[in-house]
Order: structure tokens, then sequence, then C-alpha cells
């Protein structure tokens, strides 16, 4: 019985912190494709223009979103796109350079190869199933950090962004 009502109780816990909520509505989500080909349309930015630095899918206010950011033609882009309708629900444009680019520099593997070595790790996983993803410093080396939530579960990792090496694998279910 008190495992039963230690359940309930942890239940009711990550309802109230929104815990869950984004893995069971992602079935019906826009997917990040779609959250980022909205975005570039509603800024009249095409794809080749754009370099992302930010994808991360998100709960705010009892809503799933898709928070990007990119730079542009000299300007930062930040957006907040409806996981679910694809409306944009905030954006914002300010003059600024862009960061260096990522999956441009020389001896990277880049994203795309990051996150196939990531999914190749949980069987059945899909890239729009990817709600986190970038590159970042460590330890004075360069490696992608990211987060997939796939049945239920996140998965954190990080790659070595030179030799493709998992350096960090954790499950929490």
């Amino acid at each position: 019985m008190k495992k039963f009502i230690g359940i309930i109780a942890a239940a009711a816990f990550a309802a109230t912190l929104g815990i869950g909520a984004v893995c069971a509505d992602a079935a019906s989500f826009i997917g990040e494709a779609k959250a980022k080909e909205i975005a570039l349309k509603h800024a009249g930015v095409t794809a080749q223009q754009a370099q992302f630095t930010k994808m991360k899918l998100d709960r705010e206010l009892g809503h799933s979103e898709y928070e990007l950011e990119f730079y542009a033609g000299g300007a930062e882009y930040d957006y907040e796109i409806d996981a679910t309708t694809g409306a944009v629900r905030s954006f914002s444009r300010e003059a600024k350079a862009a960061p260096a680019q990522n999956a441009a520099q020389p001896g990277l593997i880049g994203d795309a190869k990051a996150k196939k070595i990531a999914l190749s790790r949980v069987p059945g996983a899909t890239e729009k199933e990817i709600t986190k993803f970038h590159l970042d410093h460590e330890n004075g080396i360069q490696v992608y950090e990211g987060e997939i939530v796939h049945n239920m579960k996140k998965y954190d990792f990080e790659i070595d962004a030179k030799s493709g090496e998992v350096i960090k694998w954790e499950l929490d279910d």
C-alpha cells in the first residue's frame, strides 16, 4: 500500500511540474524540421542563409513549444513555435554578428553524424525525438550535447565533436 501511495504521489508531483507531458504529447508534435521551416518562413530567411544555434523542445505554461535561435543577414532571431499547432508564439530579431559556424568547422564530425551516432544507441528513435542538441566546450574539448526522448525515457549524451566517441550517456527513466 505504501508503494502504491508513493507512486501516486510521485506521479502527482511530476504532473504539477509538467514532467512527462512533453513525452506523452510527442506523437502529435509538428517536429523539429517543421518548426525550423515555420520560423524561417516567418522571418523571410532561406535555410541556406540561416545558421541555427539553438533548437529545444520545452514546456511553458502548460504548452509544449520549440525554442529556436538562428543567425542570418547580421541578425539574431529567437522564436517560440507551438509544438502542436505550429503557431508562432513569440519572436524577436536583434542586430548581431553570427558566431563561428559549428558544422563547417574543419575536423568536426558535424551535427548530422553526431545525431546519427546518438540515435544508433536508441533502437526505434528518430531525429524528431532529439529534443536538445548543440555544440559545446567541455573540459577543453568540443562536444555535441543533446537529449533524446523516446518511449517515455530520456537519454542525455555528449559526443566528442572530432572523434565521434560517446563521452557521456545517461538514461533517466
